[in-house]
């Protein structure tokens, strides 16, 4: 049986190439968070703002819904209020809701609804500001949070072997409402089930996010160029050379890179 995160990663990638994912998959993360990768773990370590930068949010790419598709192995079968439930064990004829089968183990179904994606404005002028905290109180091991995608609702599921099922009920209307796939996200409850691993339903979630750092080797370089700084944070004996910030300012990539989810710790985030 997989890990559960290495199940879900591998799932999401898909089409989630380059984001982090949240996880537990309840946590929160918020555009201009700073974050601190350090010992295999995750850990906040506050805001852009409490150091003084500022940035602009700026809507990102137009987004609804995202459901994984698992290449045929699993199925969904969706039931109307008032239909016949047949197929069904644990709904009833009133009940709209819908069956969702697992033909491999180590299979995921995700299905994410309400979609919104926020990144930052303006790559030059963070770039300049995090040279100028990299010169000051900012290491290797902080991020900083460019990238999110909230979504209104959500939804889970994982088996740990083939012939596993959940069936999900969904609240009816007025009539015989046949579901669609967003009614699955979040606001059903999980009426049945058979060999199920992972099974969780949320709302107002961010289970998506990118970061980026000060290059791996900028810091090596500022050594050799300008010499050690000053131990402790917030202790900069002297202004940050202009051609480090003229650098910043004509290529940000030249000193900020996105970090893969390759380097995401599997264990999640912990208390700062």
């Amino acid at each position: 049986m997989k890990d559960f995160y290495e199940l879900y990663r591998h799932a999401v990638d898909d089409v989630w190439k380059g984001w982090w994912v949240s996880w537990p998959l309840s946590r929160r993360v918020a555009l201009g968070d700073v974050l601190e990768n350090a010992d295999g773990r995750v850990r906040t370590a506050g805001t852009l703002a409490d150091r003084g930068i500022g940035f602009d949010p700026r809507p990102g790419t137009p987004r609804n819904a995202y459901r994984h598709d698992a290449q045929g192995s699993v199925s969904v079968a969706l039931k109307a209020a008032g239909s016949a439930a047949d197929g069904f064990a644990s709904l009833a004829v009133a009940d709209a809701g819908a069956r969702i089968g697992f033909t491999k183990g180590d299979t995921a179904f995700i299905v994410y609804d309400g979609l919104t994606e926020t990144t930052v404005a303006d790559a030059r002028g963070l770039a300049t500001a995090l040279v100028s905290r990299g010169w000051d109180d900012w290491d290797g091991s902080l991020l900083a949070v460019t990238g999110v995608v909230e979504a209104a609702s959500g939804t889970v599921l994982t088996t740990v072997e083939s012939g596993g099922y959940a069936e999900l009920r969904v609240k009816a209307g007025a009539g015989p409402v046949q579901p669609v796939l967003a009614d699955l996200a979040g606001s059903a409850s999980i009426e049945g089930r058979r060999a199920l691993g992972l099974e969780w339903l949320g709302s107002d979630l961010t289970p998506f996010f990118q970061v980026v750092r000060l290059r791996k080797g900028w810091f090596g370089k500022v050594k050799k160029d300008y010499g050690p700084r000053q131990p402790g944070r917030g202790a900069a004996p002297v202004p940050v050379p202009p051609v480090l910030l003229e650098e910043a300012q004509d290529d940000p990539s030249a000193v900020l890179e996105d970090v893969p989810p390759s380097e995401q710790p599997p264990l999640g985030f912990v208390a700062a």
